[in-house]
């Protein structure tokens, strides 16, 4: 990766910072199966980045 190109990604902090923000949202994910952001009994999730993002639990991306 190049020097320029290395300079368009962001920070792991900002991603960090979006999902602390989502703290306490639910949600119910493409597999059927239910998030809630925060919550330390919560799925952990996988997202698939394709034309159209799939987030799945991480147990059904296996």
């Amino acid at each position: 990766m190049t020097r320029a190109q290395e300079t368009k990604y962001e920070d792991g902090e900002i991603l960090r910072k979006i999902i602390e923000d989502l703290k306490g949202r639910k949600f119910k994910l493409d597999c059927g199966h239910h998030v809630t952001f925060g919550h330390f009994l919560s799925n952990d999730i996988t997202i698939k980045t394709n034309k159209h993002p799939e987030i799945i639990c991480s147990l059904c991306g296996y």
